[in-house]
């Protein structure tokens, strides 16, 4: 049996969760919180489980009010089966494991992070398990999932009896910051050799709208950039102290990548580093560390 140790510093562990998922036939994802930033980093591979009529297995708690509905709703369009469980008398449900067996081969992540922009954003680590199903500690870890899946506590999610769920909000500060920037100057111009202007015409809580010359010329709406991509990208860049655009382009899967670095690379305290890749960093806390 293969063991590593992964951590969200070098990405190893959204890439060992990405892994688990891939290609299994049983997936099981036991989790105290979700958000709907983490259900988009694993959205590519919850889909692909679903073209393979695979239905991943997932266990949350809603007790503390952190797991949100449109997480939750996210995760059942993708064909999710979303359970939840609230033990309640004083017990708290508070693991982080998943699990993905694929015929006789088992995977495990078993740490500290939820289904949340924590699995790239945050410090977190996390053992990851590879082997054959009948290895004690795999064989272990889906017989402790499987017997909490089937807990007498457990309840199927049901949305909340609204129209449409909430989504996840800008967080405030950060909302603050680019509507500072925005009315200095709406137009934020790309990073790197050929900047290009990116006009933010709108601002909400849940998106930012912006629009290029591209979509002017073809007399397109502005393009929506919701909430989540500027969260997860935030929170990368303030824990970590640096984020580049490839990071967010192939790490976080922000399509709008280009637009979302040159946003944040107007906002006070981030710097801008020249160089042969677009890289933003935190001064406080990358530059510090630099020999």
């Amino acid at each position: 049996m293969d063991i590593a140790t992964v951590t969200t510093a070098d990405q190893s562990l959204l890439h060992a969760v990405r892994s688990t998922l891939e290609g299994a036939d049983e997936v099981i994802l036991c989790v105290a919180f979700v958000h709907d930033a983490g259900v988009r980093l694993l959205e590519r591979e919850f889909q692909a489980l679903r073209e393979r009529r695979t239905t991943p297995r997932l266990l949350v708690t809603t007790t503390f009010g952190t797991t949100s509905a449109a997480s939750l709703s996210s995760a059942r369009a993708l064909g999710i089966d979303v359970r939840v469980l609230n033990p309640g008398s004083r017990q708290t449900y508070h693991p982080k494991i998943y699990l993905g067996a694929k015929g006789s081969d088992m995977r495990a992540v078993i740490g500290s992070a939820n289904l949340t922009g924590g699995l790239f954003s945050n410090v977190e680590v996390a053992v990851s398990l590879r082997g054959a199903r009948t290895d004690s500690p795999l064989a272990s870890a889906w017989r402790w999932a499987n017997d909490l899946w089937q807990d007498r506590r457990v309840e199927t999610w049901n949305p909340p009896g609204v129209a449409e769920p909430a989504v996840e909000r800008l967080e405030p500060e950060l909302l603050a910051l680019i509507d500072r920037e925005r009315l200095r100057d709406p137009v934020f111009r790309t990073l790197g050799r050929s900047p290009r202007p990116n006009r933010v015409v709108d601002l909400c809580a849940s998106a930012v709208y912006v629009e290029t010359e591209r979509s002017r010329q073809r007399h397109a709406r502005p393009e929506e950039i919701p909430a989540w991509m500027f969260n997860l990208a935030w929170e990368r860049l303030r824990t970590h102290g640096k984020l580049t655009n490839t990071e967010l382009l192939n790490g976080l899967r922000v399509h709008r990548s280009s637009a979302v670095c040159a946003i944040l690379g107007r906002l006070e305290p981030v710097r801008v580093v020249s160089g042969a890749s677009i890289t933003l960093t935190w001064p406080g806390n990358y530059e510090a560390r630099e020999p």
